[in-house]
């Protein structure tokens, strides 16, 4: 194995460990807050931080259990 090689090797470790720290891309934009449903305005998927982080934190839990099964 050659420098190339390792580093070729790590670069694709790097860009996977990246990849697991992205946030879940999330569901259209459809006018109601995608975590409660209040009414938000055209093109906002959350009503707020608090709603966005929570489904966040729920998208990766299902992730997590789809992962273990």
């Amino acid at each position: 194995m050659d420098d190339f090689d390792r580093a070729a090797e790590f670069e694709e470790l790097r860009r996977q460990l990246a990849l697991g720290f992205r946030k879940p891309a999330g569901p259209p934009a459809t006018g109601h807050c995608v975590f409660c449903g209040e009414a938000v305005a055209q093109g906002v998927r959350w009503c707020n931080r608090d709603c966005r982080e929570d489904w966040e934190r729920e998208a990766r839990a299902r992730k997590e259990a789809t992962c273990r099964s």
